[in-house]
């Protein structure tokens, strides 16, 4: 698990224990069904036998299409639920080109290992203009291609975490809605029935939907593999690569509104979605900046009190001249009886003003402090740690603001009255 396989081996985990969960619901759901079933017909057998003039017999053969509708649907749940999610990703791969596998799409690690074949050459590129002289003549050129790795690292690694939880979402609400379904069979708990199934539509459409963004993604993916290794990049061929991979990132981030739209019957999409885009790489971008210049400052403060610790054990090492603490004192002034003797350099001293009032002030002769504002460079280390932990939290909180805004909800409605 040191590799993007990572994610690969979550969901596999994931799936197989949600797919073991139907069969320990089973029972439960069983039980259920059973229950309501015994109140549905005796409720409707005490209405036929109130009521006049009625085809019982029409009632009944209708009652029992119904009951035994629900009988497969409950006892056949989970094989539905994959023929469904099988289909529409089926579909959406299809309508995607079909270059990509059903297979592969269950492999949301694939996208992550694009995105880090993408970004090493620029990688690369960066660190054979790093060394020691040269590192500062071309200091441009290597954050340049540093922002861009990190941009289309950050825009595949993204979309393969959309592609997880897509995946994992479908599952988990078939197994949670699973529990729900017999509650189709009375009239007044049918509601409760309408929810799973529309909710299995549903995210049956953002699978499609998803599918489609995949399959044409993974088209492009071998353009975003360039070898720089013969000629170092230029800026158009880095900028247009942290573009493309801009793009794949507001696809993925707002792909699942699309669906939303194509299940309420309203497009979702607009110039949002890019400032969206950007606001997200934005956030990103000035927290691990806030988060670059703590870990500067805690290296400069390290090399600070190395330094200062040389500097004290030199002066501690330095012997003492003469007339210094072991050799004889000087005498004070009113030993010396000098009144007039001036103080000590650097000493205060404070002499009366004559005043009417009497009252003295203190002379220029002591020192003053200074009276200009404190600069950010003479800040405190806990009020500058303060701003740097501001400034990654503002980056994080715009960052998931803009993630959660592609995150709309929807579902298509299911009725299951039972209608004369």
């Amino acid at each position: 698990m040191n590799d993007t396989g990572v994610i690969d081996r979550f969901f596999q985990v994931f799936s197989q224990y949600i797919d073991s969960g139907f069969g320990l619901l089973g029972g439960e759901v069983a039980f259920l069904a059973t229950t309501l079933v015994a109140i549905d017909v005796t409720l409707a057998a005490l209405f036929w036998s109130l009521s006049h003039g009625e085809d019982v017999l029409a009632r009944l053969i209708k009652k029992t299409l119904f009951v035994g509708l629900f009988a497969f649907l409950i006892g056949n749940f989970q094989l539905l639920a994959d023929i469904v999610f099988r289909s529409f990703a089926g579909l959406g791969l299809q309508a995607g080109g079909g270059t990509l596998s059903a297979e592969d799409f269950l492999r949301p690690g694939k996208l992550a290992s694009a995105g880090i074949e993408a970004g090493r050459p620029l990688l690369e590129a960066a660190s054979e203009l790093s060394g020691f002289p040269g590192v500062f003549e071309n200091l441009v050129q290597i954050l340049v291609l540093l922002a861009a790795f990190l941009v289309v690292i950050v825009a595949f690694f993204v979309l393969a975490v959309q592609l997880f939880v897509t995946l994992i979402e479908f599952k988990l609400t078939t197994l949670a809605g699973f529990i729900l379904v017999p509650f189709g069979l009375l009239g007044h708990t049918a509601f409760l029935a309408e929810r799973v199934l529309g909710n299995v539509v549903a995210s049956g459409v953002k699978v499609l939907v998803l599918a489609v963004i995949v399959g044409i993604g993974s088209t492009l993916m071998d353009g975003f593999v360039q070898d720089f290794s013969a000629a170092q990049p230029t800026l158009e061929e880095v900028l247009a690569l942290a573009l493309g991979a801009l793009a794949l990132l507001g696809l993925g981030i707002f792909g699942p509104g699309i669906a939303t739209g194509l299940v309420s019957g309203a497009p979702q999409l607009g110039a949002g979605a890019a400032v969206g885009t950007g606001a997200a790489v934005a956030g990103l971008a000035m927290a691990g900046a806030a988060g670059v210049s703590g870990a500067a400052g805690a290296v400069g403060g390290l090399g600070a009190r190395g330094a200062a610790g040389g500097a004290a054990a030199s002066a501690a090492a330095r012997p003492t001249p003469e007339g210094g603490p072991s050799g004889p004192r000087p005498s004070s002034p009113s030993a010396s009886g000098g009144a007039g003797t001036s103080p000590k350099q650097g000493e205060p001293q404070t002499r009366p003003s004559p005043g009417p009032t009497g009252s003295s002030r203190p002379s220029t002769d002591a020192p003053t402090g200074s009276s200009t504002p404190t600069t950010s460079a003479d800040a405190p280390t806990w009020a500058r740690q303060m701003k740097r932990d501001q400034a990654v939290s503002h980056g994080v909180a715009a960052a998931a603001h803009a993630l959660r805004s592609g995150d709309s909800g929807g579902s298509a409605q299911v009725s299951l009255k039972e209608s004369d």
